[in-house]
Order: structure tokens, then sequence, then C-alpha cells
């Protein structure tokens, strides 16, 4: 499965251990789901993130979380919505010909689709992938709550 995380999943998921955000950001980080950005979008959350977060084990996870990120290079230009920057992640999730591009945003939630991206807040996105997996969100919540 192919998924793109606008900047805003990545600020949440690393503010709250146990959110979607922060679910789906480990699943990236474990190579079970792919993420795909272009090459500017990887440079300003990198850097954006590093301002923000002070834990070291927080920095050493995000250093995990960009390395299984694959690069793309964004060639065809979507003019959908008014921000330049919302435009620019929605290139990369049809670049990356990814399933899914999760965020918060309601100017990007609110195309619902474009292309075959589905647009979706990481709760959807969960809820989908707990099946795809097979998995009880609830018990695997329970399992990371109680460390085992």
């Amino acid at each position: 499965m192919k998924v793109v995380l606008d900047t805003n999943v990545l600020i949440t998921g690393f503010k709250d251990e146990y959110s979607y955000q922060k679910r789906i950001i480990d699943e990236i980080s474990s190579g079970k789901i792919m993420a795909y950005a272009n090459r500017q979008t990887l440079r300003e959350n990198h850097l954006l993130l590093n301002k923000i977060i002070e834990n070291d084990q927080y920095r050493r996870e995000l250093d995990t979380f960009f390395a299984q990120v694959e690069e793309v290079e964004n060639h065809k230009r979507i003019h959908i919505v008014s921000d330049p920057e919302d435009n620019k992640i929605l290139e990369s999730a049809v670049e990356a010909q990814a399933d899914y591009l999760i965020s918060e945003d309601n100017h990007l939630l609110s195309i619902v689709k474009y292309e075959s991206v589905k647009i979706v807040e990481p709760g959807q996105f969960w809820a989908i992938y707990s099946d795809m997996i097979d998995e009880d969100p609830w018990a695997k919540w329970v399992h990371q709550f109680m460390g085992k």
C-alpha cells in the first residue's frame, strides 16, 4: 500500500504517542506501509520537525521514518486548491501512484478523491488499513498500551 502524508499528520503523530497518526508513522517506519514525498516536502518536513521535537527518542524515530520515505519527482502540476502547498502534496500522491493521501486539511479532504488517490483523515485510513491486515484496532491499541 502506498501513501503520502501531509505535514500536519507528521506534526500530530509525533506529539501524541497513541494517535492514529503515530500508528501510521510507525507502520511506515517499520516498512509495512510505503510512503512517498517530493524532495522539497521531505526537506521542509525534516527541518520543521527537527525544530519542534526536542526529545532525543522522537528524533531517532523521525530519522527512521524519513529513511523509509521514497522520493518522487513532481512532473504534473495540479491546481485544485488555493494553497500551493496542498497542491504540491497532491502532486506527490499522483506521481507516486499512491493509494491514499492522508491529511487533516479540510481543503484536501473536501476533494475526497483525485484520479486514483483517495484523500482521507488518519482515523479513516487506520480503519481501512486495520481491516486490510485483519487486525482489530482496539486490540492492537491495548497491546501497544500494555507493551505486548
